[in-house]
Order: structure tokens, then C-alpha cells, then sequence
């Protein structure tokens, strides 16, 4: 567990997590009610949702250990957060950046096949649509989630998950488990969950309808916890043979217990939702992945609370 000692490096992770936030809300608000509207929903305008739940559970998280008179969170846990955290930064801004170049290489298309050599007679109509697309990359330059912000996010974050290492933990007594109780074939489990999380995502597209928004969303939201469960597995995995603490073992499963449980709710949903893309002649191979996704995401929650049952340290 995390001492009770590192509560200063606690207040700025505070800080810094809490700022991410107003920033996200703000650029929230530009995209609703300033930024210029095009036609459909951008990869960023869904990403930055997600983006903002995830700082916003890591701000509640660090509040709740602030608050608690014998703070009870392990470092391995916390620090999975935090690079979550940094890796969706990171993920936004390579939305961000494609996006717009998707936009800017559509106007010049545009300018060159439909004003410069197409019919005189449409140049007001496509002069009014590049205009509504340039103001919006805009406003993305000068707004909350411009690159500059992104690259500052980037860097005092970064600067909070290298601090993690240096908190002192409380000292615990180490415990000898039987090694069935730790779970050598979640690894591989949890790799294939990872690739059949990444199937289910349409990385195809750039805009999307409101379904289709709602699907990106789900998909990138599955695979990034999904994702945050190679390390826990791997750590079951490793340390198969040796000692460690109670905390250690029962955070860890518990982890990928409660990543299975959301894994389960996301993919049902996108489950039920690729089912209404085949009824609407829109099917892919999505619905496959998000099916297995789902089922093994079950498989995984049985064989997590199969060994949390069995702790009796």
C-alpha cells in the first residue's frame, strides 16, 4: 500500500489531474457549442469523452485516498492508472493530428477537382463547406486541446508517473501461495483479449454517424481497459513461484476482475449494437470480435473470482 507520507506528491497529482479535466470540459464545451459543426462526429470529438472519464476516476481516486485516515491503494495499481493516463494523451493526440490532416487534405481535394476543374456554378456552395472545415481546424489549434496543451499535459504527467516510483509503501508480510493460485493462462488469454479488443474497433473511419459514434466510443473504451489488464496478467504470471503480499495478490486479480466485469457490459452493448449494423445491411466483421470479446471477457471474470474465492491469507 501507498504510505500515508507521500500525501504532498498525492496533492499535485491532484492538481495536475484535476487541471487535465477543466481543460477536457472546456474543449467539450467548444465542440458542442463554438466549434463550427461539420457534417457527422471526428474520432477526437468521441475520444475526448473517454479521455475525461479517465482523469476524472484518477482525480475522484487520488481524492478518495486524500480523504481516508489509513489510505489503502497499492503502487502497482495506481501506476497502471497513470500510464493509462499517458497512453490516452498520447492516443488523442495522434486522433487529433490525423484528423486534421484528414480534413485539411479533403479541402484541397476539394479546391483542386471541384472549384479549379469542376462546374463554375457550385464554387459558392464548395467555398462555404471549406470555409465551415478550415474554421474547425481552427479553432482546434487555438482551442483547450490544441498540440501545445496536449505536449504540456503530456509532459506533467509524465513527470507524475516517474514520481510513483519514488513513494514509500507501507511493509507488509510476504505470503507463500500455492502456485495454482496463480493463474499462468491469464497471460495468454489476456493477449487474445487485447487483439480481439483491437478487432472490434473501426479504425477505417475518421467521421461517423450517431451510431456509429456511439461504436468507435464503446470500442476504444473496451480496448483501452482491456488493455490495462496485460500488465496485472503479466505480473500473476511472473510471479508464479515467488512470495508477495496480500495486498499485491488480491489487488491485482481484483483489478482484472473489475476490468472483466466492464469488458462484459461494453462488448454486450457493442454486441447488440454491430446486430442492429447486419439488420441495417451495415454488418462487418465486428460483430465476430465484439461476440468473442464478450464471451471470453465471461471466461476470464470466471477464472478471476474462481481464485479471489480461494484467498484465505
Amino acid at each position: 500500500m501507498i504510505h500515508a507520507n507521500n500525501r504532498s506528491r498525492m496533492v499535485m497529482f491532484a492538481i495536475i489531474a484535476g487541471i487535465i479535466v477543466v481543460f477536457d470540459l472546456f474543449t467539450i464545451i467548444t465542440n458542442i457549442y463554438v466549434a463550427p459543426i461539420l457534417e457527422g462526429y471526428g474520432l477526437p470529438d468521441i475520444l475526448i469523452y473517454l479521455k475525461t472519464a479517465i482523469f476524472l476516476l484518477l482525480f475522484i481516486m487520488v481524492m478518495i485516498w486524500l480523504k481516508q485516515k489509513e489510505p489503502k491503494l497499492t503502487k502497482t495499481t495506481f501506476k497502471l492508472l497513470m500510464v493509462v493516463g499517458i497512453l490516452m494523451i498520447g492516443a488523442y493526440f495522434l486522433a487529433l493530428y490525423l484528423y486534421k490532416y484528414m480534413l485539411i487534405l479533403d479541402t484541397a481535394d476539394i479546391i483542386k477537382r471541384r472549384i479549379l476543374l469542376g462546374n463554375p456554378d457550385l464554387y459558392l456552395d464548395f467555398s462555404g463547406l471549406n470555409y465551415r472545415t478550415l474554421m474547425n481546424v481552427l479553432t482546434i489549434f487555438g482551442g483547450f486541446n490544441s498540440e501545445l496543451i496536449l505536449f504540456a499535459e503530456a509532459i506533467a504527467f509524465l513527470m507524475c508517473v516517474y514520481a510513483v516510483d519514488k513513494m514509500d509503501v507501507v511493509e507488509e508480510k510476504t505470503h507463500v501461495y500455492d502456485s495454482f493460485m496463480f493463474d499462468v493462462v491469464l497471460f495468454p488469454l489476456v493477449s487474445i483479449w487485447v487483439i480481439l479488443s483491437f478487432l472490434s474497433i473501426n479504425i477505417l473511419n475518421f467521421r461517423f454517424d450517431i451510431l456509429g459514434s456511439l461504436e468507435i466510443g464503446l470500442a476504444v473504451a473496451g480496448f483501452a481497459a482491456i488493455g490495462s489488464a496485460v500488465i496485472p496478467s503479466f505480473k500473476i504470471y511472473r510471479n508464479r513461484d515467488n512470495e508477495c503480499t496480500r495486498s499485491f495478490f488480491i489487488s491485482t486479480y481484483r483489478l482484472l476482475f473489475i476490468i472483466a466485469i466492464f469488458s462484459i457490459i461494453i462488448y454486450l452493448a457493442l454486441t447488440i449494437l454491430n446486430f442492429t449494423f447486419i439488420s441495417m445491411n451495415r454488418g462487418t466483421y465486428r460483430f465476430v470480435s465484439s461476440l468473442f470479446t464478450f464471451i471470453l471477457s465471461i471466461f476470464i471474470l470466471y477464472r478471476t473470482f474462481r481464485i479471489l474465492s480461494l484467498e484465505n491469507k
